[in-house]
């Protein structure tokens, strides 16, 4: 059998994919060394050290705490990873920027503007006066208005201009007065300054992160002073750094996408002054210089490059040409406004160039620097409500900022609920866009580990934050099938806190003791360990490769790369996300082979390509190439119908991208695929909530499948492309395999699926055989499922008795209950957080016996665990609440006692528990005892 899958099965110990958080405050060493070993004790053999509330950050107080932390590591052979900084958002570099090295803190472009109507000769405008202490001239650029109705386009209506009128005349101011005849009509003067006014008010004391030099000191200031300390660990217990949410943060938004009206957020934090626009723009004193470059790189001859300049001084011309900004600097204005053919392409110069330096200047840099001291880099940026893409609280370009990253990243703080599957929906962080982080947010990060050799297919998600301690092991289960079926492979959960109570960003999983779940904590932890070591070291199989947006956002109309995701998997088709410069680089070595894109491991039957208004002609070149070598290309609701570039071959080029190309509609991509025998595996009937990752290695092919409803069944016939091989299914939660019927025609295998709601399987073939599977479902850890009918409903009188985390298992009397209800409710125990007992007897008959093989709970909040005639059952941490009972029934009285244990939300409700529905406690029942069977193992 396939080596990884055997492993499991034989009880070999298997590696670790855990790696949480672990908060630190300050604390005696005596706490951090408890709280590092009941991780332990949990399966857990790493941890993130996060500094952020430490109050002694790189002081003696840190040093001190991170020696009794690296000590323990050491002693019980854990791995360590080092947050980066003292605070929430990386970048801060301990305030050591803001102390001591002004000059690498972030700075902007800023627009500040003068309307005036014209003819109006010898006139003269105070552009002095329009600076703050310490801002620069950059240049000033005039251009005729061209308003129209407010809103029409998707602008202020008022902002609109006339582009082919941009006009620099920089070179006419004069001891900072502009001197300009205006010419007739209504026109708007510019005024471009360098600042370090305004962007998101809580990182205004951050590092610039496109300055290679700030980040530069940001490295030495905290990641060299950790090698200077404990380089004889570095490689070893340290395996390095966790970087999160660095971010641009010229705006305090997830929206921040250029020129578009939603962007209109107020100056500095407060209403914006008039004639001041209402955001500005990253920037450095190498931008210009690379805004130049990549503008007339961009440009057919026709664009005229002005070489004028001016700062407000005599050499103001001399000036503006050491710093670079020449070609550009006339266009700039529509960074901010629209109009006309240019604004696509001075937007899309922009954003490419900023979100390459971030990506280089940021990430590579502080990656490269840790994989030259022997350690790794991970952690994630903002993705949240397509950030990914944009400015603000984004980087610019999702693949970009993680590529010098040794692992791909992502975060699914609070984000994902069962059910909130389209739409936008109110939480603790505002309105979250449930099309992007249902659907996108993870097949975005891990495409990224899929398709770039450097992250050996290595996706790490942060999970389970602030959800409040509502959160129990159920939901996290179900997060666990959510994240990993679409291709995660390494869990950091949020977090561990040596302080209780702990206000922030809850839960907290041992919780000093209190959390009333922690001690069934190692059944989750075991759980994602096996999960993840299926879906690790392998290929990950997709039929499609589904192109990235960013480029297409930045410069026109879009329809967003998770559209086309959710459209194919609702219909279980699994693709990758593929940025732009990934397929340019393919096309240019024409990696096709037998009509498939290939890149890297992965190889995908066909590409498809959001709608974009507007795409770079690069990138247009590069699908004509592919489609020539054989490639299948389909458009999603239609081509473009411009270019970046709009150069004069422009026409010529979508014509040809017409007739090598197909276009569908949205909500016919899956039938398309269908009619063109791309699907990788058929599903009998439409199963929305049915997800599916396949995943080979040598020796063994595995699907996993998961059914992501909380309340209904996925039941379906499921054909797959193996007819040779007999597969077993794997349930990973219970750590047992059994038959599942299946047909085989010799090509292929139809397989009738089953999965009850939080339910999971693995479907695995093995290359040794039908022999091999044979012979294993003998063993004693085989068993198979059977359907059973209902013999009897337990009505009796339930014993009820209570017992907290503190006095677990010592329960104190509470009710005698006649029939199963919520204990929550106000008459009851609406407080109660813990573990409640309920012990109840029944009688069979002896000619009976036989027939009692299963004891299903139905509805129970939220772990259960039973004992039949004080014989354990076992422990169940999400539905279905089943048990086998067989053997175990006797003749006459039964007694049967089952525990069931609630979140500590009861008890110690918090802030980020208030936007959501709250569960029942207890036993709800039904309790009902049917024929159906598995086989003990």
């Amino acid at each position: 059998m396939g080596e990884r899958w055997k492993e499991l099965m034989d009880g070999a110990q298997v590696p670790g994919y855990i790696a949480p958080l672990f908060w630190q405050h300050g604390e005696d060493g005596e706490l951090l060394r408890e709280e590092i070993r009941q991780m332990r004790a949990a399966g857990i053999d790493s941890f993130v050290v996060e500094s952020r509330p430490h109050p002694d950050y790189l002081g003696d107080g840190w040093w001190r705490d991170l020696e009794v932390i690296l000590a323990e590591a050491l002693e019980l052979d854990m791995k360590v990873w080092l947050f980066d900084d003292c605070q929430f958002p990386s970048g801060f570099a301990g305030g050591f920027a803001r102390d001591a090295h002004p000059e690498y803190l972030k700075t902007y472009l800023a627009e500040r503007h003068i309307d005036a109507i014209g003819p109006l000769k010898g006139s003269s405008f105070l552009v002095d006066l329009w600076l703050e202490k310490e801002e620069k001239l950059l240049g000033v650029v005039a251009a005729k208005r061209a308003d129209g109705a407010d809103g029409a386009d998707g602008t202020n209506g008022a902002d609109r201009i006339d582009g082919a009128t941009l006009t620099d005349i920089g070179h006419l101011v004069h001891d900072g007065v502009l001197h300009w005849d205006v010419p007739e009509g209504a026109w708007r003067v510019f005024i471009l300054v360098r600042t370090r006014l305004g962007g998101e008010a809580y990182t205004k004391d951050y590092i610039n992160p496109i300055d290679e030099r700030a980040v530069g000191m940001f490295i030495d200031r905290i990641y060299e002073a950790h090698y200077r300390k404990y380089a004889e660990h570095f490689g070893r217990t340290i395996a390095g750094f966790f970087t999160d949410e660095p971010r641009f943060g010229n705006v305090g938004s997830y929206d921040a996408s250029l020129g578009r009206k939603q962007l209109e957020f107020p100056y500095g934090g407060e209403p914006a002054k008039p004639g001041y626009s209402p955001y500005v723009l990253p920037w450095s004193d190498t931008l210009p210089a690379e805004l130049d470059k990549a503008w007339n790189g961009s440009q057919d001859g026709s664009v005229s490059v002005s070489v004028s300049g001016g700062n407000g001084n005599e050499n103001g011309q001399e000036q503006a040409q050491a710093q670079g900004l020449n070609a550009i600097r006339r266009w700039l204005p529509l960074l901010w406004y629209e109009g006309g053919d240019q604004t696509a392409a001075v937007r899309f110069t922009f954003m490419n160039t900023v979100s390459k330096l971030f990506g280089q200047n940021y990430m590579r840099q502080i990656g490269d620097w840790c994989r030259s001291h022997g350690v790794k880099l991970i952690g994630h940026v903002v993705e949240d409500n397509g950030a990914h893409a944009r400015l603000g609280f984004g980087s610019g370009h999702f693949f970009r900022s993680v590529s010098g990253m040794d692992y791909s990243g992502v975060d699914v703080v609070y984000h994902l609920w069962p059910e909130f599957t389209e739409g936008k929906f109110h939480s603790p962080f505002g309105y979250l866009d449930a099309d992007f982080f249902y659907w996108g947010l993870i097949k975005m990060a891990s495409s990224a580990a899929h398709i770039d050799p450097a992250k050996q297919g290595t996706t790490i998600c942060e999970a389970f934050g602030a959800y409040g301690w509502q959160e129990g092991l159920k939901l996290m289960k179900w997060i666990t099938d959510h994240i990993c079926v679409r291709g995660v492979n390494f869990i950091v959960p949020h977090a561990f806190s040596p302080k209780y109570p702990d206000p922030d960003c809850p839960p907290h999983f041992y919780a000093r003791g209190e959390n009333p779940q922690w001690r069934f904590f190692t059944e989750w932890s075991r759980y994602a360990n096996r999960v993840c070591h299926l879906l690790s070291g392998g290929r990950h199989v997709a039929s499609a490769a589904v192109v990235y947006h960013a480029e297409a956002e930045w410069a026109g109309g879009y329809q967003p790369f998770e559209k086309v995701v959710k459209e194919l998997a609702l219909r279980q088709i699994d693709c990758d996300v593929v940025p732009i410069d990934t397929i340019v680089a393919q096309a240019a070595v024409t990696a096709v082979r037998d009509g498939q894109l290939v890149i890297h491991e992965e190889s995908y039957k066909i590409i498809i390509v959001p709608y974009a208004e507007c795409l770079p002609e690069a990138f247009m070149t590069a699908l004509l190439e592919l489609t020539r070598h054989g490639a299948t290309v389909l458009f999603s609701d239609g081509l473009p119908s411009r270019s970046v570039e709009n150069s004069a071959g422009l026409p010529e080029l979508l014509g040809e991208l017409a007739r090598r190309t197909a276009v569908c509609a949205l909500d016919g991509l899956s039938d398309w695929l269908g009619l063109h025998g791309l699907r990788d595996i058929e599903v009998g009937k439409r199963e929305p909530s049915l997800r599916y990752c396949h995943y080979v290695r040598e020796g063994e092919e595995l699907y996993f499948f998961v059914n992501e409803s909380r309340s209904k069944v996925v039941h379906t016939p499921v054909t797959m492309k193996h007819g040779r091989v007999k597969p077993v299914a794997y349930d990973a939660l219970r750590h047992e395999a059994y038959e599942i019927d299946c047909v085989s025609d010799g090509e292929t295998t139809t397989v009738d699926l089953w999965l009850e709601p939080y339910e999971s399987i693995f479907l695995v073939y093995s290359t040794a055989g039908n022999a091999f599977v044979n012979e294993a479902l003998q063993q004693a850890h085989f068993s198979a499922r059977q359907s059973g009918q209902q013999l009897a409903e337990l009505l009796g009188q339930w014993t009820v008795s209570l017992a907290d985390a503190e006095n677990y298992p010592q329960f104190r009397p509470a009710a005698q209950l006649d029939a199963l209800t919520n204990l929550a409710s106000p008459a009851l125990f609406p407080s109660f957080s813990g573990t409640i007992s309920y012990e109840t007897k029944f009688e069979v008959r002896a000619e009976e016996v036989e027939l009692y093989a299963t004891l299903d709970l139905n509805e129970a909040y939220e772990i259960t665990e039973a004992w039949l005639n004080d014989q354990p059952l076992g422990i169940r941490i999400c539905p279905p609440y089943r048990y086998d009972i067989g053997g175990r029934v006797t003749a006459g009285v039964n007694r049967l006692r089952i525990e069931v244990t609630n979140t500590l939300v009861k008890r110690q409700p918090s802030a980020f528990d208030r936007a959501m529905a709250q569960e029942p406690s207890g036993l709800i029942g039904p309790v009902v005892i049917t024929n159906g069977w598995r086989k003990p193992g």
